[in-house]
């Protein structure tokens, strides 16, 4: 009566929690079937003759707090901190650069630090990590800090503070660097990083597929889905091989660094030679092409 109850208020997934002694033919338990709406999974518990009905109820609320505290910890590994800090700094260099001329134009994002495959060849490598604290107009600054400010303390709050510092970075020059050896045009922005963070959370997912699914996975694809349709939009006038770097930048960071309860260090080996082979094949790409 509950399963139904439950189903009827819109439930879509319903876990059942069966105590008790062992039955007969234990395995058909987990092949009953309901005819209710609601995805039903049910976990069985033997429990001893000494246990009695009455504390079946709270071994399930045990359980389920269990869980609810598993899902916190998983998302409280440090404070939204470091994210506030890369929001004002890009805030500063957006507005110097505004107070001294446009960064509408070529001449002034130069100035301070965009992406300039010619001045990249003469050795201001520089210049693959100060693009992402520069934007081309307060229109192209306010998109992307409301992607920060949104995404942001979320991956600083999974990974803690220096891991998500590393992974902003890192996979911000990572994206640069992809833009140095597939495009010509003179390019600005954090879409590179916030790519990375995008990444970061898709690493995530891979290592906790199920937490993923219930949590951040189906806006996290919405997210996605727009971003590619922005993308057959507006065409040329977004850097896709920045977009496409850093997602695969932060993906690849996120294994470096690991998530905080993470212990097998020699897979995060393999990420940082991968890490480290995409950096350095898409920089020579770009030097000698």
């Amino acid at each position: 009566m509950n399963s139904f109850r439950l189903a009827r208020l819109g439930k879509s997934k319903l876990r059942i929690h069966l105590y008790g002694e062992p039955l007969v033919d234990e395995e058909r338990v987990t092949s009953l079937t309901f005819k209710i709406p609601a995805k039903v999974t049910i976990e069985r518990h033997i429990t001893s003759e000494d246990i009695g009905e009455a504390d079946y109820r709270p071994l399930t609320l045990a359980l389920d707090q269990e869980r609810k505290a598993e899902l916190k910890r998983r998302f409280a590994f440090g404070k939204p901190q470091a994210v506030y800090v890369f929001m004002f700094v890009t805030f500063f260099i957006m507005w110097l650069a505004e107070s001294v001329g446009s960064t509408l134009d070529p001449n002034t994002l130069i100035r301070f630090g965009a992406k300039v495959n010619p001045l990249i060849d003469e050795g201001e490598w520089w210049r693959l990590l100060t693009p992402m604290f520069l934007h081309i107009g307060w229109f192209h600054f306010g998109i992307n800090m409301f992607a920060l400010w949104s995404l942001g303390p979320l991956v600083e709050r999974m990974y803690g503070s220096p891991r998500f510092v590393i992974i902003y970075l890192l996979a911000g020059i990572i994206a640069s660097t992809a833009s140095y050896a597939f495009s010509d045009a003179i390019s600005a922005g954090a879409s590179g990083a916030l790519f990375g963070l995008v990444g970061a959370l898709l690493y995530f997912g891979i290592r906790d597929r199920s937490l993923f699914m219930k949590t951040l996975g189906p806006p996290l694809f919405i997210m996605l889905g727009l971003n590619v349709g922005l993308a057959f939009v507006l065409g040329a006038s977004l850097d896709h091989s920045a977009h496409a770097g850093g997602l695969v930048g932060g993906f690849l960071m996120a294994g470096v660094v690991g998530l905080p309860d993470e212990t097998r260090y020699m897979r995060r080996v393999v990420f940082l030679v991968s890490a480290v082979a995409l950096t350095v094949a898409c920089f020579l790409y770009g030097y000698y092409r």
